[in-house]
This record gives structure tokens, C-alpha cells and sequence, in this order.
């Protein structure tokens, strides 16, 4: 009961400006389909959680809604709805203590990809560029795809979350991206500019509706090499001057064998969430933005998964002066996350020694 209270008093004095630190997780659509995320916000809480990061537009293109938008309707985007009620739902969560946050793919949008296929890609060579065998981008440069994602993101607004977080904000990184032809002009344009002034769109239709706004970023770029933010078109000197918080993705298992001549980098949880976290604070602090990382909550590549490989994490995140950190689990898993939330929390964690923490400590 004492956390259920301090999350509530902590959530309604933030008001406007700053929020946090929130500690969350992410819920998918499927768990709530499932009829699960009661029960994980019951155990979130129980732990010392304040915040979820739940679907409403997943990666495929499904909306967990029924929405009203036209195009969204016409290429039956709602079909797989799991919340019947969203506004009875996200009410009910934040009455409970919880900060919501709505989360929203972009780009990579599969069922968008098959019904528009003149928003997709070029290919130089056969037609409709994909990373894959079948289309699965739209062209983050096309009029429609982001006037769609507007007109969701003002309709989202409506439910009463308190922030809007936008995924997949950025250019394709797989398949031979040699092979594809964009709508804008590489000569007058680039990438960064092309996903920043999107971003900047939106939060323009966001910004009298009350709701903030924050985006997934990869990893990577918080190390702001200029060949990063090309590729993926995420400038984050640029991309914080219009959101409220940012999100960078930084799962060790994530960053590739020899990145910053670590053999194995996924070995280093702490320091690699410890100096992504830095490389961003002072950058977000000029700019009045929350640094909330993604952590990871999920076994791939690592040895040893437990509490401490997610602790290790929590450390690195707000000794690099993160305002909080989000657990990721694409199956919304959370049996060792859980433990290091409530570890984290009453300062129970057992720390390892710098000679694990550091490479060539």
C-alpha cells in the first residue's frame, strides 16, 4: 500500500514539466489480449514500479483499438483489437498509480507496407524493396505514411495517456539498403533531417493536446558518430529539440562483438547502459529532456540471465544520470525484472566489482 501512495503523490506532483524516475515495463498487446497486464501491474507495483509502456500500434500495423482514423479503418488496422475500452483502461491504470505511456511504431509497418504499396521502397532491381522477402517498410519520407501516423497519434491522445512514445522513427538499417530508392532527394536531403522534421510534426499535434512526447532511439547513437544518425536518420542533438523524453535502446546483447574493442559486450551490462546514459545527459539537460533508457529484461546472448544482469543495468542507467529506466520483453516476461525492480528499489542489489563492470579493468 505504502508504494501504491508514493506512486500516486509522485506521478500527480510531477505535473507538466519532468516526470520520473519512472520504472516500467513494457506491456504488449498480446498480454493484454491475454487478459494478463492486470496482473503484471498488480506485481509491478508490488515491486516498486510507477510506469507501463503499452501497444497501441505494433510493428505489424495492428492497432490494439478500434479506431476511427479512415485509412486505418479501410485497411482493417483494428481487426486485432484487445482493448475494447482504451479510455476505461488507461483511467483505470492511472487511477491504480501508474504513469502511461501509449506506444506507437512508425515505419516498419507490414499491413501499411501490403494495402499502400506505393508508399513502400523502391528497389533498383525488382520492383518493391523489402529487408525481407515480403514488404514490411513504408517510406519514411512519404506524405502518407506520416500524415497517417499524426492522425493516430491525435486520435491516441484522446484516451487520456499521459505520453506518446514513437518507435521505429527512422530509416530501414536491414537488407541491402544499396538496392533502395527513397522518395526525398539524397542531394538536397538527408535522413536525420527527413525523421527530425517528422518528429517535429507530431509533436506539434500533440503539443496542445496535453500529452508529451518521447522516441525510441537505437543505442548506438547515443556515441553521435555522424555515419550512425545517416543511416538511421536519428540526429539526436536534433530529435531532442521536440520531444520530451528519449528513449535509447541500450541492450548490451545488442551492441556487436568488438564495439568499443570489447570482445563481448553483451559481459558488460552495467558499463555500456552506464556510458550511453552519459554521452546523453548533458545534451538532454540543455534541452529539458528525461533520459530514460531501455533496458534489458530478456536472456538472448547472455550466459548467466538473472536479476543481477538487469540490476547491473539499473545502476549504470542512474549513476549516467538517466531519470529512470524502462524494462523491455517482447512477451512481457518479467520474473527476473520484477526481482530486480523490488531489489533496485529497497537498495538490495549486490553490486559487482569493477573488474566485471569494466572492460580491461
Amino acid at each position: 500500500m505504502l508504494l501504491f501512495l508514493l506512486a500516486v503523490v509522485f506521478i500527480c506532483d510531477s505535473g507538466w514539466g519532468q516526470v520520473g524516475p519512472l520504472r516500467g515495463i513494457y506491456v504488449s498487446s498480446h498480454a493484454i489480449g491475454q487478459g494478463r497486464s492486470d496482473k503484471l501491474i498488480d506485481d509491478l507495483l508490488v515491486a516498486g514500479g510507477n510506469a507501463i509502456v503499452f501497444d497501441v500500434k505494433d510493428r505489424r500495423g495492428h492497432l490494439s483499438y478500434e479506431s476511427n482514423v479512415p485509412l486505418a479503418q479501410k485497411i482493417g488496422a483494428s481487426r486485432w483489437k484487445t482493448l475494447d475500452d482504451p479510455v476505461a483502461a488507461v483511467k483505470h491504470w492511472q487511477d491504480l498509480g501508474i504513469y502511461v505511456i501509449a506506444r506507437m511504431t512508425c515505419f516498419y509497418d507490414l499491413l501499411l507496407a501490403e494495402y499502400r504499396p506505393e508508399w513502400v521502397p523502391l528497389s533498383k532491381t525488382r520492383g518493391l524493396w523489402s529487408e525481407e522477402a515480403l514488404p514490411n517498410w513504408v517510406d519514411p519520407s512519404a506524405v502518407g505514411p506520416q500524415e497517417y501516423l499524426i492522425d493516430l497519434a491525435v486520435e491516441v491522445s484522446s484516451f487520456g495517456v499521459d505520453e506518446i512514445q514513437l518507435d521505429y522513427v527512422r530509416f530501414p538499417t536491414e537488407g541491402d539498403l544499396n538496392d533502395a530508392i527513397f522518395l526525398f532527394d539524397p542531394k538536397k536531403q538527408t535522413k536525420d533531417v527527413v525523421i527530425t522534421k517528422f518528429v517535429q510534426e507530431v509533436r506539434a499535434a500533440l503539443r496542445p493536446l496535453g500529452v508529451r512526447l518521447s522516441v525510441d532511439i537505437f543505442g548506438v547513437t547515443a556515441w553521435g558518430q555522424k555515419v550512425d544518425a545517416l543511416r538511421l536518420g536519428q540526429n539526436v542533438t536534433e530529435l531532442l529539440k521536440h520531444v520530451d523524453a528519449v528513449s535509447p535502446m541500450l541492450y548490451p546483447s545488442h551492441f556487436g562483438p568488438g564495439f568499443g574493442n570489447i570482445p563481448k559486450p553483451v559481459d558488460y551490462p552495467y558499463f555500456l547502459v552506464n556510458r550511453g546514459c552519459e554521452r546523453l545527459r548533458n545534451l538532454a539537460i540543455s534541452n529539458g529532456v528525461d533520459v530514460r533508457p531501455w533496458l534489458q529484461a530478456f536472456d538472448h546472448l547472455v550466459s548467466d540471465f538473472n536479476s543481477t544482469f538487469i540490476t547491473e543495468q539499473m545502476h549504470g542507467a542512474e549513476k549516467g544520470g538517466a531519470h529512470g529506466w524502462l524494462l523491455w520483453n517482447s512477451a512481457s516476461q518479467y520474473i527476473e525484472g520484477f526481482d530486480a525492480v523490488q531489489k533496485m528499489v529497497a537498495g538490495n542489489t549486490q553490486t559487482l566489482p569493477d573488474s566485471l563492470r569494466y572492460p580491461n579493468h
